[in-house]
């Protein structure tokens, strides 16, 4: 990253050491035919009473002071350790834990067009290495009260418009250590505790992340034999999911180490349930952070990364009431408004008959912890570390 900043002060330089060209004066018709607009911007919004959407509640008190670029920022990066807000106020929440805390973090492009994000392989088209962009990116400061009494309570860090990749995290192979989280490992297990212990990456997140699932796993009951089953849009030839079929949940909290969907819809096909007229079903998944390696931000709006001492909403791009975010806790929050972690292979899950019982009613049978085979993205280049 510190080799790209160099080219890029080297081409600044270069710029600016070249030679200057000869003014030509206008005169005030000529000058009032020309438009123009300059690379930083900046602008001051009046909060509202927002009452409807996302952002519903009264920031009317809050005044919002943004400075941005009219461009597009690109780059690609390698972070070893990722750790935001340790300690503090949120500790009431999780103890000896930071507001977001990622191992090896990788931001880099796509590469691919269709629905990207949890892909089996590291070849995979989606991401390509190249760099991750952001288009006409900002700071925003919220501050309240007036003259004298003004006061900073909040800072934003966002853009118009994001597309890359988001990696994080590593995989173990059975033998291995686990650098970051410690102990050996067994990776022959398809779920649970040592099926955890072979990954590495989100150890807690703070944010509002509404997020596309969807996923395909094999599921074998006790004397009833194997069945496909199912949820969201997936791509795969071999199960009954489709476009039709999109699955959204909203994941919001701080200091999230997992997450929960229970209720969620599955549906079967290829057994002997799907056979007799079986084909609905119900999972109550949960599934630890530090079994997701990545997720795509495809033209995603408004991605914005913030940190404020009291609950507030930040306006979104378009300055519009509809616009305004999903209110961030107190401390650093993450604010993904549209994420995808699609076409995920689980591992293949047994279950007793009491279990399929019990996921033919919400909110289901629970899946904790299944092995998700997403692999973690390789972005070298330079002297990078990690890969």
């Amino acid at each position: 990253m510190f080799e790209k900043l160099k080219v890029t002060f080297a081409f600044l330089m270069l710029a600016l050491s070249a030679p200057a060209v000869a003014l030509i004066p206008l005169s005030n018709e000529e000058m009032s035919s020309e438009s123009g607009q300059g690379l930083i911007v900046a602008e001051q919004l009046q909060g509202a009473n927002v009452t409807s959407g996302l952002g519903t509640g009264d920031w009317s008190n809050y005044t919002y002071t943004r400075m941005g670029l009219d461009a597009r920022l690109s780059l690609n990066a390698n972070i070893d350790k990722m750790q935001l807000g340790c300690g503090g106020f949120n500790e009431t929440i999780r103890t000896n834990s930071c507001d977001i805390d990622m191992d090896y973090v990788r931001l880099m492009g796509l590469s691919g067009t269709g629905p990207c994000a949890m892909s089996t392989t590291t070849t995979d088209p989606c991401y390509g290495g190249g760099d991750f962009v952001l288009t006409r990116p900002y700071i925003e400061i919220a501050t309240k009260g007036t003259g004298v009494n003004r006061e900073v309570v909040g800072v934003k860090i966002g853009a118009q418009n994001t597309n890359g990749y988001f990696g994080v995290g590593r995989n173990y192979t059975s033998g291995q250590t686990n650098l970051e989280n410690g102990g050996g490992t067994n990776c022959g297990t398809s779920a649970g505790a040592q099926a955890l212990a072979c990954h590495s990456g989100i150890n807690s997140i703070s944010g509002y992340l509404h997020t596309e699932m969807s996923a395909q796993v094999q599921v074998t009951i006790t004397l009833f034999g194997s069945e496909t089953a199912c949820f969201g849009n997936t791509t795969f030839t071999n199960d009954t999911c489709g476009v039709a079929d999109t699955f959204y949940r909203d994941f919001v909290g701080t200091r999230m180490t997992e997450i929960r969907s229970p209720s969620t819809p599955l549906k079967l096909s290829g057994g002997f349930l799907s056979f007799i007229g079986i084909s609905q079903a119900y999972a109550d998944i949960t599934e630890n952070y530090r079994f997701i390696h990545g997720f795509a931000l495809q033209n995603t709006g408004d991605f914005g990364l913030s940190f404020q001492r009291e609950r507030l909403a930040y306006p979104g791009y378009a300055k519009t009431n509809a616009s305004y975010s999903y209110p961030a806790n107190v401390g650093w929050w993450m604010n993904v408004p549209d994420v995808k972690a699609v076409d995920i292979l689980g591992a293949p899950v047994s279950m007793s008959v009491g279990e399929a019982v019990d996921a033919l009613g919400e909110p289901g049978v629970p899946m904790t912890n299944i092995e998700l085979n997403s692999v973690a993205p390789d972005n070298c280049w330079g002297n990078s570390r990690f890969c």
